[in-house]
């Protein structure tokens, strides 16, 4: 009876000292992991054909769409961020239901194609027409934008946006990202941007295109990193369009941003893995000079935080807390 007490007490014993590990390995692993390293400087990158600098301004308009009339909470949190922090912009939420009433014109085989290229021709098609910032809807800003007007009176700039160091291999054809677009109504590398890839993925067939690229011997050019080309045409488009010679008739004047320095800078801390990407968002606290002043949020990992935020199992004072919660809409949740 005593060697089974014994016994007993001892496997207790070994299960708490397992647990006790199992949670000092977890709390090792989540401090480790919400470490903060301080914002790089952002490298810039101008493209410049020699053109008259841009007269224009970015438009105070943000646009942006969902595919359904009710997004998920994450992403309501994050256009809810946007008008907190940018009181005077106008933001237009678009949906299936209400883009008619913006885009009067919409191409009938747009209907025909996947969602991602459906909002890749959608959003070209709104700055050609109407100027402004296109922002993806899984954004997270955490300081007004008014970065995106200084950066265009700097440069006298017709776009800015970002590039991906990581797409590319060819320095004078930075690899252009279209989940943040800023542009000026008219603009010649939209105008551009958006003739090309509706003749190539919607009106046209995006397997035609990448197999004529590779019959022309432009593939790997305008590839250069790209992951999965098929899936991201826009960026293969864009560079079509900076690579064209000549393109002395329609110059442009672009400022791009490093966006592992900005957009993707928690990432680049994080390995680009997901969960010490979120041990940073929903743990970490810090000033702002640890804050990127936005995240990009890709689909996996906008549902899979979606979760976290709506049990609300994130930290006081970091990233989520302060730039998602609810109650960052008060002024003092800022």
């Amino acid at each position: 009876m005593m060697t089974s007490t014994w016994s007993i007490a001892l496997v207790v014993l070994l299960v708490l000292i397992g647990l006790g590990l199992l949670a000092l390995g977890a709390a090792v692993w989540v401090r480790r992991h919400s470490r903060l390293q301080s914002l790089p400087a952002v490298q810039e990158v101008v493209l410049d054909d020699g053109c008259v600098h841009a007269q224009q301004e970015i438009p105070r308009t943000i646009w942006t769409y969902w595919h359904e009339p009710t997004p998920p909470y994450i992403v309501q949190r994050c256009i809810a961020g946007w008008k907190r922090l940018n009181p005077g912009v106008d933001v237009h939420v678009l949906h299936p239901g209400n883009l008619a009433e913006f885009l009067p014109y919409v191409p009938d085989t747009l209907a025909r194609l996947n969602i991602a290229k459906q909002t890749d021709w959608i959003r070209l098609a709104l700055l050609h027409r109407y100027g402004g910032m296109w922002l993806d809807a899984s954004i997270i800003l955490t300081q007004p934008l008014d970065w995106v007007d200084r950066a265009q009176k700097a440069e006298q700039a017709e776009f800015v946006g970002f590039y991906l160091q990581g797409y590319t291999t060819r320095a004078a054809f930075p690899v252009i990202e279209s989940w943040f677009l800023a542009a000026a109504p008219g603009s010649r590398f939209i105008t551009q941007w958006l003739e090309r890839f509706e003749a190539a993925a919607v009106t046209g067939d995006t397997a035609d295109y990448l197999e004529q690229l590779r019959a022309q011997g432009r593939y790997e050019a305008l590839t250069q990193k790209i992951g999965d080309p098929s899936y991201h045409t826009i960026h293969v488009v864009a560079q079509e369009v900076l690579q064209s010679q000549p393109r002395e008739h329609t110059p442009m004047r672009l400022c791009l941003l490093r966006a592992e320095d900005s957009a993707y800078w928690l990432h680049v801390q994080s390995g680009w893995k997901r969960r010490p990407l979120f041990a940073r968002l929903l743990w970490a606290q810090g000033s702002a000079a640890v804050w990127p002043p936005l995240v990009k949020l890709r689909g996996g990992e906008r549902s899979k935080l979606n979760a976290w935020l709506v049990k609300r199992h994130y930290r006081q004072g970091s990233l989520v807390e302060r730039h998602l919660a609810a109650h960052s809409d008060q002024p003092n949740g800022a």
